[in-house]
């Protein structure tokens, strides 16, 4: 089975007993129902300055971050778009992005709806839920809890094309793939390697994606 590792930063202290646990009840629901090839892992953060340590030692792969807006917790006056912000810049420019608030959309400076488009996060979601609709049926919980799971279901299937093919490679065939090295600047690496570097967007990931690409160019470039 399939997973996906979502990583939700939050300061609410309820977000681990009460928000996760419906997630989990919500995605079951809809797992069903819309019959969903993966499982989801959850894990959790307080505060931006823990979720920053978390990402920087770039040892656990996630497929969507979901961020909170306010964080009255930190010791700075630091909130979600700023942690989005340096996300972006420095540790991962490949990851969904969801980000969500309890404000109204008016609200927010729009300076700030300027920064989540330019570092491209995936949706914006309003934690009342009023303004948006149900992409799915209800699933007789809270609107906006399964606004947030709709949201991370779409960011993962708009996940990266080269990571998901070569991981449907190696789960249909991975007998004979378990021990295929790929080689990278004249080095050997396994296909693991390479897919959790794509995602971690590291070196060693951002270099094979940018070879496929400009072999897939020149491979179709008619040249006589």
């Amino acid at each position: 089975m399939i997973e996906r590792n979502i990583l939700i930063i939050d300061d609410d202290e309820e977000t681990d007993s009460i928000s996760i646990n419906a997630y989990k009840d919500i995605f079951k629901a809809l797992k069903e129902r819309e019959n969903i090839g993966y499982k989801l892992n959850f894990h959790w953060e307080s505060t931006i300055t823990d979720a920053l340590n978390r990402l920087n030692k770039k040892q656990e792969i996630f497929d969507v971050l979901v961020i909170d807006y306010d964080f009255p917790n930190e010791h700075y006056a630091h909130k979600g778009v700023d942690l989005v912000k340096q996300i972006r810049k420095a540790i991962n420019k490949r990851c969904k992005i969801v980000f969500y608030t309890m404000h109204a959309p008016h609200e927010i400076d729009c300076l700030e709806f300027v920064d989540l488009i330019n570092n491209d996060v995936f949706r914006f979601v309003p934690k009342d839920g009023d303004i948006l609709a149900l992409k799915y049926s209800e699933t007789n919980y809270n609107k906006s809890d399964q606004l947030i799971v709709e949201a991370i279901i779409d960011a993962i299937s708009d996940s990266d094309p080269i990571s998901a093919a070569l991981e449907k490679y190696m789960l249909e065939y991975y007998d004979i793939l378990k021990d295929v090295k790929l080689q990278v600047d004249g080095k050997e690496h396994s296909i693991q390697e390479v897919l959790d570097s794509i995602r971690l967007y590291g070196d060693l990931g951002n270099k094979f994606v940018s070879n496929i690409l400009e072999m897939s160019i020149i491979e179709h470039l008619d040249i006589e």
